[in-house]
């Protein structure tokens, strides 16, 4: 009796694979009975027979009909999946508001005012499995325009030289890449389960000063002990506690690396884990590494002749995808660092994590990051070991498209291209959006996709700036070593002038006011004020009960007091006073902006002891 009062049960439907269903469909049309076919392909026998009878079409769709038809469609996704390639993908929401204006375009009618539901834009995703809503990466732009195929065809053709004539393709132990990462004792926390209707907060700790650190390995899977490098002026040994065997470090001023901490750590922490030889005859070590500033200098190509050792200096802001230390080993580190100080935060509640903690916390994080399977892996991804110039796909270079005409603006200028006639594989995807937006559509949808759709970026106005010529290779190659030894020669001419005009302007002020004392002090400020003459003069902070301008300075004071309570250092290298001549006399408070001379290091007046009246930010001095 239960039984007759009980619902019915709804027959629950099979799933199958409709890409499975036409090849079933196909093999009956060879030949293959419909008992076989549906067997073999995992699909309803009945549905199979219906196709093969005639009785449903073989394109039937379940439900109501969609909006856009199948090519409408596939123009939409072409469409996304081109500008999501080039670094300007749409988000869920821009893809409703485009696809209401897609629909305006075509014709149809449409309910929606502004933007399509979000009942749409999930069957869309359903109907595109190759579709995905991710979050992206961020990439700068200096990155996405020099990483181009182009850029990575020529560092391939010099690697492989290198590789070949050092006879280092199947040596993995003498190629090694080395790069620094930076800590912070604020981490990120992880995802935690909550209740739905809580919003979740995490303690971290406060934010400090980054700590660095350096970190090496080979394409064989061996590891170099990490080196910290902590702000700060006195090192501390309680600073290593806890860290990996081996670990060492030093202190930097603002605990980022620079020249004097890179060239310490090849020649003393690197070189006692490395097996050099100052034997010629030997197998050559070679070093992969980024063309930062403080990675590159004259001593460290004396230091690598001497045990034989090649610097081979990456593209410029191309590490992103040819540094095998940036592309499978520092993402896992931070990730597990991350997880290790939260698991820190829960075990001491309400303590923080300082710069004593960072060597404990990142010991396991660095050896599971820095392991064999990783390391081998980061430099098969680069195609550094084994080696293949086709390592790093055409996705991976995309964003560079629109920067093509660009680039052979600028190139064209220097060097003519070998083959004029030769298109690089990653400009293929722009070549087919544009058949896609144009090629056999209606009017008014080639107008729509191609108003949307980027292929060219826009160009900026040159900038009148000097742009100091990048170092990438053989860093021990002639031209390498030209620029580092004509650099070294302009500083030192600069030193040695200004050494000669501070020489002069001393003897100048001996011999006008020999009773002065000379013993010099730190100075105070840079704005100057001028010693008041005794006839009234105009004053913007009032006058006195006779008339005068308020005195601002000592009554017993000189003009020669300003410039003997200031340091040689920190005066200007061309006129040697802390004042311009020009503001001698003056009476009102005058700033003076002060330019540092980039070669060597020291200050000089602008717009009165330098034509140069402003420095921007990328001006070279």
């Amino acid at each position: 009796m239960s039984g007759l009062l009980d619902p019915p049960v709804k027959k629950r439907k099979l799933q199958y694979d409709r890409s499975n269903l036409q090849r079933a469909f196909e093999a009956t049309q060879k030949g293959l009975s419909v008992y076989r076919a549906a067997r073999e392909y995992s699909v309803p026998e009945s549905t199979l027979r219906d196709r093969t009878c005639g009785l449903v079409a073989l394109d039937v769709t379940i439900g109501f009909d969609t909006i856009f038809s199948k090519d409408e469609e596939e123009r939409l996704v072409n469409h996304i999946t081109y500008m999501a390639g080039i670094g300007y993908g749409y988000s869920a929401s821009s893809i409703k508001y485009m696809a209401k204006d897609y629909a305006d375009s075509l014709g149809k009618n449409v309910k929606a005012k502004e933007a399509l539901s979000n009942n749409w834009f999930y069957s869309f995703i359903k109907r595109w499995p190759n579709l995905a809503v991710v979050k992206p990466q961020k990439l700068s732009i200096a990155r996405a325009k020099s990483a181009s195929r182009e850029t990575l065809n020529n560092y391939y053709k010099e690697l492989a030289t290198v590789l070949t004539t050092n006879h280092l393709r199947d040596k993995p132990q003498n190629i090694y890449n080395v790069d620094e990462t930076g800590v912070n004792s604020e981490h990120s926390p992880p995802k935690v389960v909550c209740d739905k209707n809580t919003v979740p907060q995490n303690i971290t700790s406060s934010r400090s000063s980054t700590v660095t650190i350096i970190a090496a390995g080979n394409a064989l899977g061996s590891s170099i002990p990490p080196y910290y490098v902590f702000p700060g002026q006195r090192w501390n040994p309680e600073f290593l506690n806890g860290a990996c065997p081996g670990a060492d470090g030093e202190m930097s001023k603002t605990g980022w690396s620079n020249s004097n901490v890179f060239q310490n750590y090849l020649t003393k922490h690197f070189a006692t884990y490395v097996k050099l030889s100052e034997d010629r005859s030997s197998t050559p070590t070679l070093i992969l590494y980024d063309g930062h500033r403080s990675h590159i200098s004259l001593t460290l190509t004396d230091w690598a002749r001497k045990y034989n050792v090649i610097l081979f200096v990456l593209p410029p802001h191309s590490s992103h995808v040819t540094q095998p230390l940036d592309v499978a080993v520092f993402g896992p580190f931070k990730s597990m660092y991350y997880t290790d100080c939260q698991a820190y935060m829960r075990r001491n509640p309400g303590a923080n994590i300082t710069k004593y903690q960072i060597a404990e916390l990142t010991a396991t994080p660095y050896l599971k990051a820095l392991s064999a399977t990783n390391l081998i892996s980061a430099f098969r991804r680069t195609g550094i070991h084994p080696f293949d110039n086709k390592a790093i796909l055409d996705s991976q270079v995309a964003p560079s498209v629109i920067y093509l005409n660009e680039q052979s603006q600028d190139t064209s200028e220097k060097t003519e291209p070998e083959n004029p006639h030769s298109t690089s594989e990653a400009s293929e995807c722009l070549e087919l959006s544009s058949e896609v937006t144009s090629h056999e559509l209606p009017q008014s949808t080639s107008d729509f996709f191609q108003k949307r759709t980027i292929t060219q970026a826009i160009p900026k106005k040159p900038k009148r700036k000097f742009v100091p010529p990048f170092l990438a290779g053989n860093l021990l190659k002639k031209s390498n070593t030209d620029i580092l030894s004509s650099s070294a020669e302009k500083t030192k001419e600069c030193c040695d002038s200004l050494k000669k005009s501070s020489v002069n302007s001393q003897q100048k002020k001996a011999m006008k006011k020999p009773g002065v004392n000379n013993q010099p002090k730190k100075a105070k400020s840079s704005v100057k004020i001028q010693k008041v003459n005794e006839e009234p003069k105009p004053s913007t902070s009032g006058t006195s009960n006779k008339g005068k301008p308020l005195s601002l300075i000592s009554e017993d004071s000189s003009d020669s007091d300003i410039d003997t309570e200031v340091s040689e250092e920190e005066k200007c290298c061309v006129c040697g006073n802390w004042e311009p001549d020009e503001l001698k006399g003056s009476v009102y408070i005058t700033l003076v902006n002060w330019g540092k001379c980039d070669f060597c290091e020291h200050w000089t007046h602008l717009k009165t002891c330098s034509k140069i009246r402003v420095l921007r930010r990328d001006s070279v001095f």
